[in-house]
């Protein structure tokens, strides 16, 4: 019903919108993390006395999610933002509003809106928290479970092309399924506006889980998880086949 709703009322753009900025943030936000992962659990490698390699993964994990929340932040802001557009009933009242119903005109257009109708702390800050608590658990998770996977027997069973694939996909799940409830709580955040108002009339992340709880039970905080795994599989089977491509380029090769 959804997607029917978003092809009557917006035609094919509806489901591209916010897709420019993700695509180029998420390329900025994936180096942040793998490049602070790598470097993180090479560091304990070498100079850290824990024996154990899950703590390494996850400690290497948690400091990757908690660098890049502070990119993250903006860029889902924008994204969010432009998503709900049509919901959020917005009018411009500067002079470059155009005829379109359309609130933003695009991802920089949004971005300028935030930052002349909220501010730059809105933009980098409005919904910071609830992104840090989200990618922590996310990313130790994350890389601890392809870690685990890539050592495993079933990577010899699988080889070298195909392992990343599987066990990136299912890494991906590993990470959403478990904080998907604070992905549904931190859209809401980020979707709420200061504009015309004060961050007083916002509502803090309790009032929105206890609103969320009260208008739907658990369910609510699992809505649309579906559909969200199912691209967050294909993303992230892409995503580390193409960092183990990389890596095996760059890592040194002993023999």
């Amino acid at each position: 019903r959804s997607m029917g709703n978003i092809w009557k009322n917006e035609g094919v753009r509806g489901f591209f919108e916010g897709v420019l900025v993700t695509m180029i943030g998420q390329a900025f936000i994936k180096a942040i993390q793998f490049a602070v992962n790598e470097i993180t659990f090479l560091w304990l490698e070498n100079h850290s006395t824990i024996q154990s390699n899950v703590i390494k993964m996850a400690i290497a994990g948690t400091l990757a999610g908690l660098l890049s929340s502070f990119v993250v932040s903006p860029v889902e802001l924008v994204k969010i933002r432009m998503q709900a557009q049509d919901k959020l009933g917005i009018n411009k009242k500067d002079d470059d509003a155009c005829d379109s119903p359309l609130a933003y005109k695009n991802e920089l257009d949004c971005a300028r809106w935030v930052v002349k109708n909220e501010g730059w702390r809105a933009l980098f800050f409005h919904g910071l928290g609830i992104t840090i608590i989200r990618e922590i658990p996310s990313f130790a998770l994350y890389f601890v479970a392809y870690g685990l996977l890539a050592r495993s027997a079933m990577a010899d069973i699988l080889g070298g092309h195909v392992a990343p694939l599987i066990f990136g996909a299912m890494a991906g799940w590993a990470m959403w399924i478990p904080t998907y409830p604070i992905d549904i709580v931190k859209t809401i955040r980020q979707v709420q506006t200061t504009d015309n108002g004060s961050r007083r009339d916002l509502l803090s992340n309790r009032q929105i889980t206890a609103k969320l709880y009260r208008a739907g039970g658990v369910r609510a905080f699992f809505d649309g998880l579906e559909p969200k795994l199912a691209r967050a599989a294909v993303k992230h089977a892409v995503t580390f086949w193409i960092y183990e491509v990389l890596m095996n380029f760059l890592r040194p090769h002993h023999g």
